[in-house]
């Protein structure tokens, strides 16, 4: 069986990274991809804790995308109906849009990564498109951050859209999870459903290489009515935003997640953002 991957495409690369859970070609909510890892497990933390620890992406992140088992489609059971509403704007820019169509060598795409408040620093992402094969779809492969800041990513193959943006969310629910003991699925859900029927999208523009171009902002924030999170405030108002033009390669221009301060802690804001910056010639590896 083979798997629906990112912008619709096979990809069985993603079966060992647990990323193509967030894959929306299929149009119920209760047939998407589903992990037969080994089950979540509640960790204890808070949403203050997290804030409070100055961390780097946590090492057990890789090691569980490493070893995760096949992902299956898998069918709604009888008594679940359907969701038989069309994609979103949303769903489609994000999850149905060839992002890497603009990219026709390869080359590395390069990112700068800002984390702002608690344990603040400033870092780079590379995303190397190592091959593009003849029907268009690329293999990829990453350098998310560098030093103690470093999280190893496999290389996936067959994408037509940005896998970055899986990364991205992937990496974010982890850590809620990690953090506030309720499982990574949980957040996945609530952000896809957000996708449906919650997001805004808006014009704005992007600067690159010092010229203003057409952008689409995409934001949302999937906790705000959800009561579980009432005693976390932080994680309740968290707002995503991503912002995509088509004359940035790759076009994601701008990912961002932002949690709002909390007068009752005294925890300011805390923001990651990662930021389109240029592209460059692959480096040659050393022999």
């Amino acid at each position: 069986m083979q798997l629906i991957g990112f912008s619709g495409c096979s990809n069985a690369g993603l079966a060992s990274m647990q990323l193509s859970e967030w894959a929306i070609r299929q149009y119920t909510m209760t047939s998407w991809i589903i992990d037969l890892s080994s089950p979540e497990r509640a960790r204890p933390g808070t949403a203050s804790a997290r804030r409070a620890r100055a961390t780097s992406r946590p090492a057990r992140l890789a090691a569980g995308l490493l070893g995760a088992l096949a992902l299956l489609a898998a069918p709604a059971s009888a008594d679940e109906q359907p969701d038989t509403r069309p994609l979103s704007t949303a769903q489609i820019a994000l999850f149905e849009t060839p992002h890497l169509r603009n990219v026709d060598h390869p080359e590395a795409l390069q990112y700068r990564f800002e984390r702002d408040g608690v344990g603040a620093f400033t870092d780079s992402i590379d995303e190397r498109i190592e091959k593009v094969h003849e029907d268009g779809t690329k293999y990829v492969g990453f350098n998310f951050l560098n030093g103690e800041h470093h999280v190893f990513f496999p290389a996936v193959d067959h994408f037509r859209g940005n896998p970055l943006l899986m990364l991205f969310l992937e990496n974010d629910v982890r850590e809620m999870r990690d953090q506030t003991g309720i499982a990574a699925n949980y957040y996945r859900n609530r952000i896809r459903q957000a996708f449906v029927d919650r997001a805004q999208v808006a014009s704005v523009t992007f600067t690159i290489d010092g010229k203003s171009v057409a952008a689409q902002r995409i934001t949302v924030q999937p906790f705000a009515d959800d009561q579980r999170l009432d005693r976390m405030p932080e994680v309740k108002g968290k707002t995503y935003s991503f912002v995509l033009a088509d004359q940035v390669p790759g076009a994601l221009a701008e990912l961002s997640a932002e949690e709002p301060a909390n007068p009752e802690t005294g925890s300011g804001v805390l923001r990651e953002r990662i930021t389109f910056v240029r592209t460059e010639p692959l480096a040659e590896e050393k022999p």
